[in-house]
């Protein structure tokens, strides 16, 4: 029977290959910015995924989506979970979060 991956470590190995997408120097000049002006380390950021957004959005800005999308993409797969097209129930006439995508992920994992 194969051990099943922890949330935090699939997190980690997503945002890893998601950042990828930007290039290899390019990707780790983010990282690096990342974690020196934001206190972030992003394959580290699993219980603070709004936190990441943000700071992506200063460093990326429009290429936060890209890198975003594709982390949950790669994300999902890790997991063995089928990606949620829907919309996550807020309750409210909102746009769906980064950070809501990330935390229905780990529920939906850890049921």
């Amino acid at each position: 029977m194969s051990k099943k991956i922890s949330f935090e470590e699939a997190f980690a190995q997503a945002t890893s290959e998601a950042i990828k997408i930007l290039g290899d120097v390019v990707s780790k000049i983010v990282t690096d910015y990342l974690e020196a002006r934001y206190s972030i380390n992003p394959t580290k950021a699993a219980n603070n995924p709004g936190a990441l957004d943000e700071a992506l959005e200063h460093a990326i800005d429009g290429g936060r989506a890209i890198v975003e999308r594709r982390l949950m993409n790669i994300l999902y797969e890790k997991l063995g979970l089928e990606p949620n097209t829907s919309r996550i129930n807020t309750g409210h006439n909102d746009i769906v979060t980064f950070e809501q995508r990330v935390n229905e992920a780990r529920r939906s994992y850890t049921r």
